[in-house]
């Protein structure tokens, strides 16, 4: 029962994009450890901003 509720979290979270942050972290220590990690309030304003600037979608 614990496994499949940790899978059912697992994947809400990939799906809403809060998983985001996580791979940004584990991405960004892998290939810049010299360099500091921003904030996750930083992380996703620079998300939004990008999605502001470059959207993939539209409803019309």
């Amino acid at each position: 029962m614990r496994r499949a509720l940790a899978a059912v979290r697992w994947y809400f979270r990939e799906l809403s994009g809060e998983a985001e942050y996580d791979h940004y972290v584990d991405r960004h220590r892998r290939l810049h450890p010299d360099q500091p990690l921003m904030t996750r309030r930083q992380f996703e304003h620079c998300r939004t901003d990008r999605r502001d600037e470059h959207p993939t979608a539209s409803c019309c």
